[in-house]
């Protein structure tokens, strides 16, 4: 049935189509970025899709990667070919953002999928779509860094305002530190350099948080 939607969409809006494919039994669709709002609205709206339900906004950062010519693989919910990590400069399109789509009452699922490159990674809102992509939209922008413009409130999900960058993106530093306040450089077995739940000066592995009668002086 899934295939059909696809059929569907080739048939009424060709020229928004790039590719499609089927994964592990996942129908896939790759449609343009100025496009992708007449798509999902269509697929929302039409009587033989009435695909109600976005069930998830997804995006993969494909930075260390470069195609093969054989296999195949999946990273969560975004499907691809094989991928090899190179030292010959970045894959392009870098981000891929896929929508998961599906209908209660048809009983399909489908994705759409979306390329971009590192350059220009942005997309339309579709949140007067689906009010739902609200969270999902902001969750995207927060870890990925992808800007969906006309967003009515395009701010940090998970992260506080002061982060800085996005820390899914494959050339995040992984060690990297953002404190919001002066950190005490003492060792702790535990977690390291920085304040614990106990304050300033108290390691985490010996905390008084939650304990009665312990003075957060004296040490066990």
């Amino acid at each position: 049935m899934s295939q059909a939607l696809i059929d569907l969409l080739k048939e009424k809006l060709p020229d928004a189509i790039v590719s499609s494919h089927s994964h592990c039994g996942d129908e896939v669709v790759v449609v343009k970025r100025e496009q992708i709002v007449d798509v999902i609205k269509f697929l929302r709206d039409d009587p033989a899709a009435e695909m109600k339900l976005l069930s998830q906004i997804a995006c993969i950062d494909m930075l260390t990667f470069a195609t093969e010519q054989t296999g195949g693989g999946s990273i969560g919910s975004l499907e691809m070919p094989a991928y090899a990590k190179t030292n010959q400069g970045p894959y392009e399109p870098r981000y891929q953002v896929a929508y998961n789509l599906a209908s209660v009452t048809k009983k399909h699922r489908l994705r759409v999928r979306v390329e971009l490159r590192s350059d220009d990674c942005t997309l339309p809102t579709i949140t007067s779509l689906y009010p739902t992509a609200n969270w999902w939209e902001r969750y995207c922008w927060d870890m990925m860094g992808i800007e969906f413009t006309a967003h009515p409130n395009l701010e940090r999900l998970l992260l506080y305002p002061e982060f800085v960058g996005h820390p899914l993106r494959k050339d995040y530093p992984i060690h990297r530190r953002q404190p919001l306040v002066h950190e005490h450089d003492f060792p702790d077995l535990v977690r390291g350099p920085g304040p614990g739940p106990g304050g300033a000066n108290v390691p985490m592995s010996q905390t008084h948080v939650g304990r009665k009668n312990v003075d957060p002086n004296t040490y066990e």
